[in-house]
């Protein structure tokens, strides 16, 4: 009936989104334990894929027999459990019965109902049993033990941490048949080299992109002492699949020494002006030129300060000279932009961007002579509703529709939107918009 909270030794980060410490851990409700949990390996595995070096009691009195004697079959098949025994049964089913049952099972694995005051381990059937000293201490207000007593114990069992890099990378780890598949991303605003461990022994890296859809061996890494540590490179919240095989058919690429990340050279940055389309329905100027790129909330023009939607920015610029596309790939890069974008290029849909990094290959598209290049940007609602604020209020009043709306008649307030409650106000902060660049 509990709640599964992990204590919070375990997290680290903020307590709206904490991110787990070096060893990653699950709760399981009973049921599933009861039902779906078995042995593999001395790991306790599911169905769906998941796997778990270790199993950590809460630190309850209680038991059901049902769950009892789950416990006592993970142990007897070579599961390793942390946790004390239980006295009796939390309900009345099978009552008193249920109770001296969880008594004699509990007395059968764990042999006595004195915790030692050391940490101890007891073997029962092919598993390990751990309990006494710190292994059933909780801090105050915990279920559990400390993050530090697990990691410890895992330590001991020679397992490392699944996945090791600085605090600003997040991971998850899947394994099936004939992958080790683990997704990293980067949590920050800001880019991040690392040099990450995978607990891996097998198999050459590949690199998934889940924006882009390529994947590519990479070929800059070290395996040793059952890990493989590999040098990745990080855009601001971008994230990776990093994909192992089992088979050790694949041979590791032949060219080693180039890194596992192209380096990119800034080779022209497209100054000057900008032609710049808004839709006028929505309060926008048809046509404006831009000397510069600029956040559109702070332009003095209150049709673009306050536009939401759709801008389409054009231009025409040459390749400089000293890029051989054919030698080199030629990418566009949009700097910063709020908050998405689709490129045409010489008459190219070149799809959309809407995260971080910001940039294509156009190698393929790009001429020596005569680019045109179009960028539709669009942004988010927030703006027009803060720019419909310093307008009259013709909405909803005393729980009543307006009369123009019910009556099919032209409003009279110059609002551009009609929401039913009213989210923003006349002195909202407005939220950066359009493309900024540098391009």
């Amino acid at each position: 009936p509990h709640v599964f909270r992990a204590p919070k030794s375990a997290l680290a980060g903020d307590e709206v989104l904490p991110d787990k410490r070096g060893y990653s851990f699950d709760g399981v409700s009973p049921t599933a334990l009861i039902e779906l949990a078995d042995v593999k390996d001395n790991n306790i595995v599911f169905p769906g894929g998941a796997s778990y070096k270790i199993l950590v009691l809460p630190n309850f009195k209680t038991m059901t027999p049902e769950l009892l004697h789950k416990i006592e079959y993970l142990l007897k098949n070579g599961a390793r459990i942390i946790g004390a025994p239980p006295v009796k049964s939390p309900g009345l089913a099978g009552y008193p019965g249920c109770d001296s049952e969880v008594e004699k099972l509990a007395l059968q694995i764990w042999g006595t109902f004195d915790i030692p005051g050391e940490e101890t381990e007891t073997h029962y059937g092919q598993g390990n049993l751990f309990w006494g000293g710190t292994y059933c201490k909780t801090d105050s207000g915990e279920i559990f033990p400390s993050y530090k007593v697990t990691e410890n114990l895992l330590k001991k069992l020679n397992v490392s941490e699944d996945f090791s890099a600085s605090g600003s990378l997040r991971y998850t780890h899947r394994i099936t048949e004939e992958h080790d598949i683990y997704f990293v991303s980067n949590r920050t605003d800001t880019t991040v080299e690392d040099i990450c461990a995978f607990r891996v022994r097998q198999g050459v890296p590949e690199i998934w992109d889940p924006v882009t859809g390529e994947t590519r061996f990479l070929t800059d890494f070290k395996s040793e002492k059952g890990l493989t540590s590999i040098p990745l490179h990080f855009d601001r919240h971008q994230s990776y699949f990093i994909v192992f095989s089992h088979s050790n058919k694949q041979e590791r690429p032949k060219d080693i020494s180039k890194p596992n990340f192209p380096v990119f050279k800034t080779t022209e940055i497209l100054e000057g002006k900008w032609q710049v389309s808004f839709d006028a329905k929505w309060g926008g100027p048809e046509n404006i030129t831009f000397d510069s790129l600029t956040d559109w909330s702070v332009n003095q023009n209150e049709g673009i300060k306050y536009y939401s939607g759709m801008a389409k920015y054009s231009k025409t610029f040459d390749l400089e000279s000293s890029v051989n596309s054919s030698k080199n790939s030629v990418y566009l890069n949009l700097g910063e932009v709020k908050n998405m974008a689709r490129i045409t290029l010489n008459g190219k849909n070149l799809g959309i961007l809407w995260t971080s990094p910001w940039r294509l290959n156009i190698s393929e598209v790009i001429k020596n002579k005569g680019n045109k290049l179009e960028i539709e940007v669009v942004n988010l609602w927030g703006n027009r509703l803060t720019g419909d604020e310093q307008l009259p209020d013709d909405g909803v009043k005393d729980g009543e529709w307006p009369a123009w709306l019910l009556n099919d008649e032209p409003r009279t307030s110059g609002r551009f939107t009609f929401a039913p409650r009213r989210f923003y106000q006349k002195d909202s902060p407005l939220q950066s918009s359009g493309l900024m660049g540098p391009v």
